[in-house]
């Protein structure tokens, strides 16, 4: 049986992991894992070999799960469904075109997903921003756009627009804002103008993309109505999307083994879930346990489901 001080090696060598990295993550310091793999450590052995055993059977717990569990499991992080794959063409006619686009609706159903794959697989055209409730203020929007485009900060609100318009101008990038249902009114008035063309030169602006629950496109349609006329205007495609929208043929993809084991009751019963409240994100969450628990049979996933606080009619 290999000893503590083998299995950390094997590990880190494996892992490609360095002391510096694993440090931390142990709960050791760099100098303790450095004097402690020489034999040099003069203080506590049996308390470093403590953390580091604890820690190295977390990890090989871990990818003993992993590659028991990797069949019942999608091979990608992107699964292809009609939303995702609707919302990113979405994106795509935004970038072609410029002007405004809305993907708004249910959470949980694969809107980030889209947002996310089209980000990585256009690195230098894509910006993607997540706002965060307490990002959506004006001055937090231009911070979080400036440092996305490598623009210097400034406290100069009007320098920094300027930067910005300028750094985009004639690039035909696409700008994704995800949960921009947290956006106040003076940052959604400034994103629009971003898709404005060039009033001399007639350059058209970037793209933009919204993206979020229904409040990012209702409140442009409630009492603030009239604030918003000038975004909403600039608007040239908006679609809504329903936990309802998820197909048959969707849950297939999502759930591969359960499709070709032809497990007809247990896909029924994850695309229940997806239909409900609890959208994709719910249904993935009980498959995911439940795969842990060793049991995918429609009993097993009822029971998961109910475990989690998951109830579906």
């Amino acid at each position: 049986m290999p000893t503590i001080k083998e299995r950390l090696e094997t590990y880190m060598k494996e892992e490609n992991i360095s002391q510096a990295r694993l440090a931390p993550l142990i709960g050791l310091s760099m100098a303790a894992i450095s004097q402690y793999r020489n034999g040099k450590y003069n203080g506590d052995i049996n308390a470093v070999e403590k953390k580091i055993d604890e820690y190295l059977k977390t990890v090989e717990a871990q990818k003993e799960m992993k590659e028991r569990t990797q069949e019942y499991r999608p091979s990608s992080d992107y699964i292809p469904i009609s939303i995702s794959e609707d919302i990113y063409n979405m994106i795509k006619y935004a970038q072609i075109n410029g002007g405004i686009a809305v993907a708004h609706g249910d959470a949980g159903i694969g809107k980030t997903k889209a947002a996310q794959k089209y980000a990585r697989e256009n690195p230098t055209q894509c910006i993607y921003i997540e706002v965060s409730p307490v990002a959506g203020t004006l001055t937090n929007m231009l911070k979080l756009l400036a440092r996305a485009l490598r623009i210097a900060d400034s406290t100069n609100k009007f320098d920094l627009i300027m930067d910005i318009r300028e750094k985009l101008e004639g690039t035909n990038k696409v700008i994704i804002i995800d949960e921009a249902q947290h956006l106040k009114l003076a940052a959604l008035e400034q994103i629009r103008t971003l898709a404005d063309p060039n009033s001399i030169t007639g350059t058209k602006g970037v793209g933009i993309v919204l993206i979020g629950n229904t409040e990012v496109y209702s409140k442009m349609k409630g009492k603030q109505e009239a604030q918003f006329a000038q975004l909403f205007s600039r608007i040239k495609m908006s679609r809504y999307y329903s936990t309802m929208n998820v197909k048959d043929e969707d849950v297939k993809m999502l759930f591969p083994a359960l499709q070709e084991q032809g497990l007809t009751k247990e896909l029924n019963f994850l695309l229940s879930i997806c239909r409900s409240k609890w959208g994709i994100r719910g249904a993935t969450n009980v498959y995911e346990n439940a795969i842990n628990n060793e049991d995918i049979s429609v009993d097993g996933l009822f029971a998961m489901a109910r475990t989690l606080g998951i109830e579906v009619i």
